[in-house]
């Protein structure tokens, strides 16, 4: 994906690896819209994206309020009628036990990191291809989103499924029409373990994060060499993006972990002649072509 020239969207752009992105996006010659609902800590990103040379602006978004979503296109589009790229990076977490679990972090949760992510897609793949743009979307989910969960992580854990999940399912129902990343990050160093901080009243209201997850933070990977990563991958137009090696060894043991229940549960699999999701697909959509 060419980034020179192009303009780009950044949520959750004020801090953390959103910032490292909307810095490195600069570097390699685009323009950039920081979206965030920390407006102080995004004029402060868009203040160095100026000093860098290229253009930026504001956006003051809250990833969960309904309508967000077209009102950052309509902002970006206004602004920079070059934007090609979205990075739907905007997320939250709260980390404890599943029972202690309220339904209203779930809301939180859920409306940041997953309904935020499928609003900002669809939003911006109809105006990529309404306007005949090859554009790029860029989610961001976790290594969590792999199966790495963790004590304490279920709901967080929950929602970056959600986001590799459509995520896949966008790159086949949009393939050809536009490019999709999921970035799937280990510990980064930044302040998501404070996401509290910026909870709106209607999700429950703001809350202090736990001092023990700052510590776990702050032995993570550099922001901005995490930013870095991610926009190089992009530009190579890579689907899957990491951030840290041992991120294939999480991959890697949910697949022996398949596998070997597989094999257990089929141990005649030669035997199998039973079709596919996919193959049952095609099957009927060709059944359904020759009747059309």
């Amino acid at each position: 994906m060419d980034i020179q020239d192009k303009a780009a969207v950044v949520t959750g752009g004020a801090s953390g690896i959103g910032r490292g992105i909307a810095l490195a996006l600069a570097c390699a010659g685009a323009d950039v819209v920081v979206a965030d609902i920390d407006a102080v800590g995004a004029g402060k990103v868009v203040a160095e994206i100026r000093a860098l040379g290229r253009q930026a602006e504001l956006f003051v978004y809250n990833a969960a309020k309904e309508g967000a979503a077209r009102e950052l296109a309509d902002f970006a589009f206004g602004v920079f009628p070059h934007t090609a790229l979205i990075f739907n990076n905007a997320g939250v977490v709260i980390s404890g036990m599943a029972l202690d679990t309220s339904f209203k972090d779930l809301q939180w949760l859920f409306s940041v990191n997953a309904f935020g992510v499928w609003n900002g897609s669809m939003e911006f793949a109809s105006r990529f291809i309404k306007q005949g743009i090859k554009g790029w979307i860029c989610n961001t989910s976790s290594e969590n989103g792999l199966a790495a969960a963790s004590i304490g992580t279920a709901a967080y854990t929950a929602s970056k499924h959600a986001v590799m999940g459509m995520t896949e399912a966008f790159r086949d129902e949009f393939q050809g029409q536009i490019g999709f990343s999921v970035v799937c990050p280990g510990i980064v160093k930044t302040g998501m373990w404070d996401a509290g901080r910026n909870r709106p009243d209607e999700f429950g209201g703001k809350f202090s994060g736990n001092p023990i997850n700052a510590k776990a933070m702050s032995y993570g990977l550099d922001a901005e060499e995490a930013g870095r990563l991610i926009v190089a991958a992009v530009r190579n137009e890579e689907f899957f993006i990491l951030t840290h090696r041992h991120v294939v060894d999480v991959a890697h043991k949910r697949w022996t972990e398949i596998e070997s229940a597989t094999e257990r549960q089929f141990p005649d699999a030669a035997d199998d002649h039973t079709l596919s999701t996919i193959e049952i697909q095609q099957r009927v959509m060709r059944e359904y072509q020759s009747k059309s």
